[in-house]
């Protein structure tokens, strides 16, 4: 279920009080996860707060919100619905922050179903995001997630801008993606990138692609077609900024890839543990 919801949120009352006590979702304790809503005002089907509060408990790390809007244009999603909804999206951005699930959060339900969310076609917005952990921050201006269609398939639209990270000299400063989530209520889902395109300094990365998640990288498929335009220069940008792996990294992978016009492409497959690019296997499985 968490990776189900965490591509519909890859990025959501009655009225109370102007600042919230802190809640969690119902079938989620709070030593795992609590948020606080400041001024939500609930309609029938939308949802708007002045700030959110998010935090995983028993960790540094937190995420705020100054200015959040929900809202379903089909009339299907409840109001109460939209709020659970932006709580397991404030709960996956936290844990993908993290690098994972915190040992408390293990096995915990998120209380929300995709048939909650049929046949709506929820959207949502953030703006000016902070994502902090000591000695790391991750902002950005604007974020938003709608879905164009919630049955049978799940077909969303991702974007995000003003995007700074300051550990990761690659972060793209501005994402879009285009996506369809099939198999939602079964066992194994497939992900297809039907478009993904992204901008850091004066390269854009364009890709498409599918990906079968699974409990781990070894259970866990993936057949993707990336390019970049400019990477010597990008290299040249991060040369004095980045960790010299990640330079060493980017300059193999361009030795690898082919050349179109001013883009290098690269045909990325992930099977059984092995991964390829341009369907040379790498010299090292992953777990």
């Amino acid at each position: 279920m968490f990776t189900r919801l965490t591509m519909f949120a890859a990025t959501a009352a009655l009225l109370i009080p102007a600042v919230a006590s802190a809640s969690t979702l119902p079938d989620m304790p709070a030593s795992c996860f609590t948020y606080e809503l400041a001024g939500p005002q609930s309609s029938a089907h939308g949802l708007t707060a002045k700030t959110l509060h998010a935090t995983l408990t028993g960790t540094d790390i937190t995420l705020d919100i100054h200015g959040i809007s929900l809202s379903d244009p089909s009339g299907h999603v409840q109001g109460t619905t939209l709020e659970r909804f932006n709580a397991v999206a404030a709960y996956a951005a936290l844990s993908a922050f993290r690098g994972g699930i915190s040992d408390a959060c293990k096995d915990q339900g998120l209380g929300i179903n995709s048939s909650d969310l049929r046949p709506g076609t929820p959207q949502a917005a953030w703006t000016d995001v902070k994502l902090a952990r000591p000695g790391h921050d991750m902002t950005i201006r604007k974020a938003s997630i709608q879905a164009i269609q919630t049955t049978p398939d799940l077909h969303l639209k991702v974007e995000g801008t003003g995007i700074h990270d300051t550990k990761q000299p690659l972060m793209p400063t501005q994402l879009s993606a285009d996506l369809t989530v099939q198999g939602l209520d079964t066992a194994r889902q497939q992900i297809t990138i039907n478009a993904l395109h992204a901008v850091s300094g004066s390269s854009a990365v364009d890709g498409k692609g599918t990906i079968e998640p699974g409990a781990t990288a070894s259970t866990s498929a993936a057949d993707l077609h990336i390019g970049v335009t400019n990477v010597d220069t990008l290299i040249g940008q991060i040369r004095d900024t980045a960790p010299k792996k990640v330079v060493a990294a980017l300059t193999i992978a361009r030795l690898m890839g082919r050349q179109s016009g001013d883009a290098t492409l690269w045909d990325i497959g992930l099977s059984g543990g092995v991964v390829t690019v341009n369907r040379i296997p790498l010299p090292f499985s992953v777990p």
